[in-house]
């Protein structure tokens, strides 16, 4: 795998300096310390992303984006599944988590390969800080960013955007394992892009999985509803995710909102909070959490964040846990 990436980077890399063009990337860092004085005291990398990408021609155009996350590291194999199963000890792994065309049609956009999923982007870009952490839905795995498949997206009249795909449901990281497909659909009314233009939005979102258990076949069914507003140096949003899991007969549940504040040129106030509720049929379950970020944005200069925050966690059942951290955001 790490030397599939490395072929595929410099391929890019040699295409794009013959072309006159240049790479895009991100890079997340992070401080740590346990406020408790009893855990984390670290330095550490959480993410680097490489994107290329080039029109072709008119309507036709490809993306590459590589992902270098913080991985758990696979230990041994599980007999039932045939999966590799992970330890508590964790590395830099680099993964292929876009590798799609785009051809731009009178019908609307059709995408093929591996990308970015429908579920969560609008309100990723609502919440705007990544680097700082995933968005609900991702942060508690009700659904992948990216997935190997096909999609189609297109604007209506009265700026009301659908998106439908078909995927594998594994996720970018892993390859097919069953006969199933994963479909995704969502419909957004007013602006998607609340993190660098102002405006609106109203939305949802809904993906419905089957999945083999036991003898038979049961689904996996995602509802979410969210919106946002952005004004001026204001910009606020929420959602609603229900995850119905039909073969363990659980329903996990997120209600969050976030929200962000432009002091000035130089400094952004931001707050999150989201409760998680891991089986909403049942009470008292140890999973169950509120979690809580606030915390103030830097900039420097072009290209750099430095964002020092607090995160408070408060489990149902157990201590509360309270962190400092600064969070670097390095774009080029």
């Amino acid at each position: 795998m790490k030397k599939t990436v490395i072929l595929v980077c410099t391929a890019l890399l040699t295409a794009a300096f013959a072309d006159g063009e240049t790479f895009s990337g991100i890079v997340f860092y992070d401080y740590t310390y346990d406020l408790a004085g009893e855990g984390a005291n670290e330095f550490a990398i959480n993410r680097i992303y490489f994107t290329y990408g080039r029109e072709l021609s008119a309507g036709i155009k490809y993306k590459f984006q590589t992902d270098v996350g913080r991985i758990a590291v696979p230990t041994a194999i599980d007999t039932t599944t045939g999966k590799l199963t992970a330890s508590s000890e964790t590395q830099l792994l680099a993964y292929m988590k876009n590798a799609k065309v785009d051809w731009n049609t009178d019908l609307g956009l059709l995408t093929i390969g591996i990308q970015g999923m429908n579920v969560f982007n609008v309100q990723e870009k609502t919440w705007g800080f990544r680097f700082l952490d995933k968005t609900p839905m991702d942060r508690y795995k009700f659904a992948s960013s990216a997935d190997m498949g096909i999609g189609y997206s297109n604007t209506l009249i009265d700026n009301l955007h659908i998106s439908v795909l078909l995927t594998n449901g594994t996720s970018y990281k892993e390859a097919e394992d069953d006969t199933h497909k994963k479909f995704s659909a969502q419909v957004v009314y007013g602006e998607k892009d609340l993190l660098s233009k102002n405006g609106f939005n109203a939305g949802g979102t809904f993906t419905r999985e089957p999945y083999d258990v036991n003898s038979g076949t049961e689904d996996r069914i995602l509802y979410g509803v969210f919106g946002g507003f952005a004004g001026d140096k204001l910009r606020i949003g929420g959602e609603f995710d229900q995850l119905i899991d039909a073969g363990s007969d659980r329903t996990k549940q997120i209600i969050a909102t976030y929200a962000s504040f432009k002091i000035s040129d130089k400094f952004e106030a931001h707050g999150y909070f989201d409760m998680y509720d891991a089986n909403t049929k049942t009470t008292g379950d140890e999973d169950n959490q509120s979690y809580i970020i606030a915390g103030v944005n830097y900039y420097p200069g072009k290209g750099l964040i430095i964002a020092p925050n607090i995160r408070y966690t408060k489990p149902e059942a157990g201590a509360a846990e309270t962190l400092f951290k600064v969070n670097f955001q390095f774009k080029y």
